[in-house]
């Protein structure tokens, strides 16, 4: 400050580090893995919360929320403490595994509540014609939770693309996109950061359009 004028040359200096690429890729990787495989769990989990009835589902339920509950640095220090001790060292295969711990109550609330909307009848009226449950459940469930699926996998992605914590405490030399930002800031300001600030803000903002719009499309499937 003040501004002397309008340039992009920082937005190609981020392209010129190739640690911002390298980066952005891991991230974007592991957050692919971590919305496919927390969106498949929690709609298991979503759907036999629903649909079940046994003895303690309402704890099982708490417990699979507990996440949320507790501050991000705690389940981050918690997971590093945890690995190490049974002798997993740091990487981004940990990462995923923690993101996905992370991720998954709020991938299970999202799909749970559409699941709890769709009539109990239509299953049962498969199974009378002889469908078996899993096929009740390919052909009959799926296709009327595919709006909020496919808008859960991208949020579990957004959330999962834009965490620092976890990847901080479960990595030590693999780099993504957040840590590559945390580093360049501690070690001194450089201009480039407001461009990839700008770049990743608009990049989640796209996503979480999308995604609010999938979650309010009404699915007209007769």
């Amino acid at each position: 400050m003040p501004f002397r004028e309008f340039t992009f040359g920082w937005y190609r200096r981020t392209f010129q580090d190739v640690q911002y690429p390298e980066g952005f890729a891991n991230s974007v990787a592991i957050a692919s893995a971590v919305s496919v495989t927390a969106t498949a769990i929690a709609f298991i989990c979503a759907y036999s919360l629903v649909n079940s009835k046994f003895p303690g589902k309402t704890a099982v339920a708490l417990f699979v929320l507990a996440p949320l509950a507790v501050p991000l640095i705690l389940i981050g220090i918690s997971l590093r403490i945890y690995f190490v001790s049974i002798g997993f060292e740091p990487s981004l295969a940990l990462v995923y595994v923690g993101q996905v711990l992370y991720v998954m109550p709020l991938a299970v609330l999202n799909i749970r509540n559409r699941i709890a909307q769709i009539p109990k009848s239509q299953e049962e009226a498969a199974w009378a014609l002889g469908a078996s449950r899993i096929r009740s459940i390919i052909e009959i469930v799926v296709p009327s939770c595919r709006y909020s699926i496919a808008a859960t996998l991208i949020i579990t992605f957004t959330f999962a693309f834009d965490e620092f914590v976890i990847a901080y405490f479960l990595t030590n030399f693999s780099i993504t996109l957040p840590i590559k930002i945390w580093t360049t800031l501690v070690t001194g300001f450089d201009p480039a950061i407001n461009a990839v600030g700008v770049m990743v803000f608009a990049f989640s903002i796209a996503l979480g359009i999308v995604a609010q719009a999938l979650f309010m499309r009404k699915d007209r499937r007769s």
